[in-house]
């Protein structure tokens, strides 16, 4: 399949997804299509498209061992397909299928900007069927295109954490908004990027706002933590807004280390609540 210009001209992968999705759902003729990113120990849908029955929402987050992107992410051919999940003999045993009253998989394995393996793109149906080798050649060309996406929103992403300058509130208040996919290089960075841009600056608070970010793991809690923990030494209180209900779940999950963590809903919120007013501040002006 050859691609033409408009298929790489998508800034991100979520804004490629809610176009190709549904394009790969007509041309395969199969109800569910959707990507997902390989996190430490689980699969994270971030995207996904329906054409008739709920079967995968775009926040649905799979042990790793469960989903059946494992058979896609440890294929030798960067692809898995099968008829009937729950007769197969290798996917069998996982339970998912039932839960989801699906039957007919097939998936190939997408990469990121290093050629390390990012995640799949897989289709799903209630019917058994038999995919052609036209229709998996045209998923695997789907593929590539998300490939080049990914590659394109990565880099962006590292130059906008590197470049993106944190934005002055008010007096002794800052923000840095984080937006898009927090790998694992990207999460690292992060805690120097903080520390070198509040270095010089005489701040009492540091705002961090979630509310662009697409992915929020394990991993990247650690290193908030770790953010909060080094501003502290430094006299500076980090305040978090913009946090999902998905992401609230994680902090649940965490325990204690987000019991002395201030949190808000908005920017506005956390104004608020450290005293300050938008409002107030832009009269002062």
């Amino acid at each position: 399949m050859n691609h033409t210009k408009n298929d790489l001209e998508y800034s991100s992968v979520e804004e490629a997804a809610s176009n190709l999705l549904v394009h790969i759902s007509e041309f395969i003729n199969v109800n569910t299509v959707y990507i997902a990113k390989k996190e430490i120990d689980h699969m994270q849908v971030i995207a996904s498209y329906n054409r008739e029955a709920p079967i995968v929402d775009a926040e649905l987050q799979v042990n790793y061992d469960d989903s059946y992107c494992q058979f896609v992410m440890e294929s030798d051919d960067a692809h898995f397909k099968t008829i009937n999940l729950t007769e197969e003999e290798a996917t069998a045993h996982v339970k998912l299928a039932k839960e989801l009253g699906v039957k007919a998989f097939m998936g190939v394995k997408l990469y990121d900007k290093d050629d390390r393996e990012f995640g799949t793109l897989c289709v799903m149906d209630r019917e058994v069927r038999n995919f052609s080798e036209k229709e998996i050649n045209f998923l695997q060309s789907l593929g590539q295109t998300f490939n080049s996406i990914i590659h394109l929103d990565q880099t962006q992403q590292q130059v906008d954490l590197l470049s993106t300058p944190i934005v002055p509130v008010t007096e002794g208040v800052v923000v840095l908004p984080l937006v898009g996919f927090m790998s694992e290089d990207r999460s690292s960075r992060l805690l120097a990027n903080v520390l070198h841009q509040v270095k010089e600056k005489d701040l009492d608070y540091f705002i961090l706002d979630l509310s662009g970010l697409v992915t929020f793991n394990n991993l990247l809690i650690n290193h908030l933590i770790s953010i909060i923990d080094s501003l502290a030494l430094m006299g500076i209180t980090a305040v978090i807004t913009g946090i999902r209900p998905e992401m609230a779940m994680a902090q649940v999950e965490q325990g204690a280390k987000f019991k002395k963590i201030f949190i808000a809903a908005s920017l506005e919120q956390a104004l608020q609540q450290i005293g300050f007013s938008l409002i107030k501040n832009e009269a002062q002006h």
